[in-house]
């Protein structure tokens, strides 16, 4: 890297602000590598926890098949680093797969470090900029423009190209412009998921109402969501949750039906003051401060930690299908999904995902692609059990283990194949700073401090400058 490249990375970690997971309301565990004092020891000849016995995880690595690159094994023994965000459930597969593929692999030693989600990218960017990282290590689908911007991430194309059985078929292409720049791809998936509209079975039954379908309208769920809000105080049921608000896929879940956008397509140019996407958001402040149908900012505050939806407050929601897996878990009430609303437009949803990504100074490159492939294979992917994995073979396998209904997983598989994509999903340098500088005006709006146009007008002036930032790198 020359001068201007050190100085852009090193700024960036620096200023380096926490991204929810998949830029949406996922939320990431946040577990750094078991620690010496009091925390979990890993057995490193026989990986296991109550969570994941390692008699099971045996089991399991045995009856897959496992598979076999045209990229020779070392000669001689080599040790690649790999950097993952994990939880200490998590952190106890990952030492298995570790555990496992050493034993395919016996000249490749591992060397594992975890980092919370919160400090990671500031902890690699810093890394990055004096030189160094590790070979294989995780990458948020908002981090990697910049990475790959200040050319510390190696291209994956001649590893692919070189190991026909990698199947590329079997990952949904909408989920993977996030990683490719100048027709090079530079992240492969860990998991993919596209947005749902979650609802409430039990209270649907109870307002005499039927379940959203794929029929439904954004003007429909509109008068549904007036209609199912009831009650007062913590009895208070939603009609919706959360409020929409200027977030990097606001464009891709909300304002493409009615022909909007929050920024342009380069992320170069503001849009949400432009009338398609001032009348789609102007709609929902009345559904907040008028009819009350969503949680207005005092009442999240006052519910402190507790999700609306999750806890049996909220008919609806739209999030990410990785949400499946806490539903399936909880037995408070009864949940279905089906597809987002439609718009004059069209329907679109983003398909997002998290990815495993090489560094361009790694020393054994091929080493740490045998280690991708592996990770990243069906049987990778079906080993550690994923919720929702960029493979789409996986997914019937992984659901039926943790117990998602199956017509959730088609479902899912559809939405993908069909209409998911990465268009309107901001991903360059500047996507928090916007985010962050758009925030604090859109929730005088929610306060009722100030109205539409002035809000969307302010965030326009006070985003555009930010936007050069896009530029640097």
């Amino acid at each position: 890297m020359n001068r201007r490249q050190i100085l852009a990375l090193a700024a960036a970690a620096a200023a380096a602000p926490v991204l929810s997971a998949c830029g949406d309301s996922r939320t990431q565990k946040q577990a750094a590598a078991p620690v010496k004092s009091g925390a979990q020891v890993i057995d490193p000849n026989r990986p296991g926890s109550d969570a994941w016995p390692f008699e099971e995880a045996e089991q399991l690595n045995n009856s897959l098949t496992w598979p076999r690159t045209s990229v020779p094994d070392p000669a001689t023994k080599i040790v690649i680093t790999v950097a993952l965000t994990t939880d200490a459930v998590t952190e106890v597969r990952n030492a298995q797969f570790d555990f496992f593929f050493k034993q395919r692999h016996p000249n490749i030693e591992i060397k594992r470090e975890s980092a919370p989600f919160d400090q990671f990218l500031t902890k690699y960017m810093t890394q990055a900029a004096g030189g160094t990282l590790p070979d294989v290590l995780y990458n948020h689908y908002s981090w990697t423009q910049n990475l790959v911007a200040n050319k510390v991430l190696h291209p994956l194309d001649d590893y692919i190209g070189r190991t026909p059985g990698f199947d590329m078929d079997d990952i949904p292409q909408s989920g993977l412009g996030y990683f490719k720049r100048d027709g090079s791809l530079y992240g492969l998936p860990t998991d993919m998921a596209p947005k749902l509209l979650f609802y409430n079975k039990d209270l649907f039954d109870q307002a005499g109402i039927a379940y959203p379908d794929e029929t439904w309208t954004f003007d429909r769920l509109f008068v549904t969501m007036r209609k199912m809000t009831s009650g007062s105080g913590v009895e208070k049921v939603y009609g919706f949750s959360p409020m929409p608000k200027p977030s990097p896929d606001l464009t891709a879940v909300f304002l493409l039906p009615y022909g909007g956008r929050f920024l342009d397509q380069a992320e170069a140019k503001v849009m949400i003051d432009d009338p398609a996407a001032r009348d789609v958001m102007a709609r929902w402040l009345d559904l907040l401060i008028k009819d009350k149908a969503v949680p207005s900012l005092a009442e999240l505050q006052l519910l402190e930690k507790v999700d609306p939806f999750k806890s049996g407050h909220a008919a609806m929601m739209i999030n990410g299908a990785w949400l499946m897996l806490e539903l399936s878990k909880q037995k408070a009430f009864k949940w279905g999904a089906t597809h987002v609303p439609k718009g004059p437009e069209g329907r679109f949803t983003p398909a997002v995902g998290s990815a495993l990504v090489m560094a361009e100074s790694s020393r054994n490159k091929d080493a740490a692609w045998i280690y991708m492939y592996e990770w990243l294979s069906a049987s990778g992917y079906k080993f550690r059990r994923i919720a929702a994995p960029a493979r789409q073979s996986a997914w019937e396998d992984n659901a039926k283990a943790l117990g998602i209904p199956a017509q959730e997983v088609k479902l899912v598989k559809d939405v993908l194949a069909d209409y998911a994509s990465d268009d309107g999903v901001l991903r360059l340098p500047a996507s928090k700073k916007v985010e962050n500088t758009a925030a604090p005006v859109w929730e005088r709006a929610m306060l009722g401090k100030i109205g539409v146009d002035d809000a969307l007008r302010e965030i326009a002036g006070k985003v555009t400058p930010v936007l050069a930032e896009n530029k640097v790198a």
